[in-house]
């Protein structure tokens, strides 16, 4: 028999406790991401959102200029996906879906993302699945398959990883290796050993490498379609064309992250798809549930799936995750990829884009601005270096005195706003931008 109780207890939520009570207990219990506490003098505590909108517990509003952390595609509020959730926690909230068992919602997911996977004329679709719970754990994932791979192969010695400066993999212990931003190195000891960086953008310099270090020693190369934390830098149009080239050449498997770039957020469903390019293995999350639960995974070629499955059982691929294939992230899944094609957020994103492109295009030529950039509904707008007091960061404090949350790097201020953001929301984030940039100008 199941007993229904609410939760009790001075924390169970029942009276909200005020702003002040709520800082000073989480400045003394919680470590936060990216943590320093001067940064968390007086925090934003959300207490909830609709679409676009999140309000704080006093009742500020905001408009989501990051979709929170690139990743809420579908906005705030979707009662459906709660209720995604809750049918299937009523149902098995969770099953363990190592070798000899499954659920219906993960299989399900996974021969529906079989058919949503990007095509190229001559390359087949990646149509197998690993469910991991996010990003770092899904690029770990393929880093760790394309060694298994060479080694299955008879070519041990493929162990090097390329990856990009400015790029962002992650930062577990084997996806910081990948991830070129040197601020998320320092003083976390040495990285793991066999990461090659080169410049972004660049594929002459990425054949260099490969010459350079030796193809035979080189396992596989990273990169996200449009680099998103490392400040929004879209690609030259002949840049991943020529990567697939240099990759099918040289037998280096290209890895795609579409942890930011998948779902829509280009306005394609996946990034790559702007240059009609396939990749060995595909890396996503973030969209996948628009953040309403953790999930991510790596989709693999047929060629990799096909070198793992012929192996004999002492040769089994022995990685795994508790919460791989998780139901319950499963069947939200689908629920959130219902929403997406029901809604035509794809479509949207690309003519909402245009429009965020537009707008933030304004500031193109301002004195203290050195770039606006984006694709989609991905942006950024950079500052001259040294020309506003306070860089970014004065940028975004000034943001958030005028209600809009997002992010910033150095100089660099990012917007990727929730794809359902209505027309008017869309311009009144714009507006405040645009405004904000001119004013701390003067």
């Amino acid at each position: 028999m199941t007993t229904t109780m609410e939760p009790t207890g001075p924390f169970a939520g029942a009276t909200p406790l005020p702003y002040e009570q709520l800082v000073a207990l989480d400045q003394q219990h919680l470590l936060h991401p990216q943590h320093h506490p001067l940064d968390h003098t007086e925090p934003v505590i959300f207490a909830r959102g609709e679409g676009a909108i999140l309000w704080d517990v006093r009742g500020r509003r905001y408009l989501d200029g990051l979709s929170c952390l690139w990743n809420v595609n579908v906005g705030h509020g979707r009662v459906e996906l709660a209720r995604a959730a809750a049918r299937q926690m009523e149902q098995l909230a969770f099953a363990n879906s190592y070798a000899g068992s499954s659920n219906v919602p993960a299989i399900t997911l996974a021969a529906r993302l079989a058919a949503l996977t990007p095509s190229q004329p001559g390359r087949p679709r990646l149509r197998t699945t690993f469910f991991t719970t996010g990003g770092a754990e899904s690029n770990d994932t393929a880093i760790k398959t394309a060694r298994y791979y060479w080694h299955l192969r008879g070519r041990p010695e493929k162990v090097k990883i390329i990856s990009r400066t400015n790029g962002y993999h992650g930062v577990t212990v084997g996806a910081l290796g990948a991830t070129g931003l040197p601020a998320f190195h320092a003083r976390f000891g040495p990285t793991a050993p066999g990461f090659v960086h080169v410049p972004a953008m660049d594929a002459g310099a990425l054949e260099e490498t490969i010459r350079r270090e030796g193809p035979e020693t080189i396992a596989a190369f990273i990169a996200e379609p449009v680099q998103g934390a490392g400040g929004v830098f879209p690609p030259p149009d002949e840049y991943f064309p020529r990567v697939r080239e240099l990759c099918d050449r040289y037998e280096v498997l290209f890895i795609a992250d579409e942890v930011i770039t998948g779902f829509g957020r280009t306005g394609r469903f996946w990034g790559l798809e702007h240059w009609n390019v396939v990749p060995d293995m595909l890396c996503f999350a973030k969209g996948i549930t628009s953040g309403y639960q953790p999930l991510g995974g790596v989709i693999l070629s047929d060629a990799i799936r096909d070198v793992l499955y012929r192996q004999p059982p002492e040769v089994k691929w022995m990685h795994a995750y508790t919460y791989s294939a998780h139901p319950t992230c499963c069947a939200v899944a689908h629920a959130n990829l219902d929403i997406i094609e029901r809604e035509q957020l794809v479509e949207r994103a690309a003519r909402l884009g245009a429009r965020l492109q537009a707008r933030l295009g304004e500031l193109r030529g301002h004195p203290v601005v050195r770039e606006v950039r984006g694709l989609g509904m991905m942006a950024a707008v950079e500052l001259a270096e040294g020309a506003v007091p306070g860089g970014g960061a004065a940028v975004l404090a000034e943001l958030k005195r005028r209600g809009v949350f997002t992010r910033y790097r150095n100089d660099i201020v990012m917007f990727a706003p929730p794809l359902v953001i209505k027309e008017e929301e869309l311009e009144e984030l714009s507006d405040i931008v645009v405004g904000t940039v001119r004013d701390l100008a003067r």
